[in-house]
């Protein structure tokens, strides 16, 4: 679980020791917000080197992404 509540945190570990990281939100009211139904939401991904940890600005910046998309109604997606 990251700090960032509310987020899923997809991980991935890659060639050379790469993590790679996708954050998501689940949409429930997806009907309502431009999408078929119930969605995962891909915010943003982000990748890092093995055993290193991402800094509170980064998850601060993974939280103003998700924000500015949950004030959009209906919600700005690419299909």
């Amino acid at each position: 679980m990251t700090p960032t509540a509310g987020f899923y945190e997809i991980r991935v570990d890659g060639p050379k020791r790469r993590h790679y990281r996708l954050f998501c939100l689940l949409e429930r009211d997806g009907h309502g917000n431009g999408l078929g139904g119930p969605s995962l939401v891909l915010i943003t991904g982000m990748e890092k080197a093995f055993r290193t940890t991402f800094a509170k600005a980064d998850y601060e910046a993974v939280r103003k992404l998700g924000n500015e998309y949950l004030a959009r109604n209906p919600r700005s997606v690419a299909k």
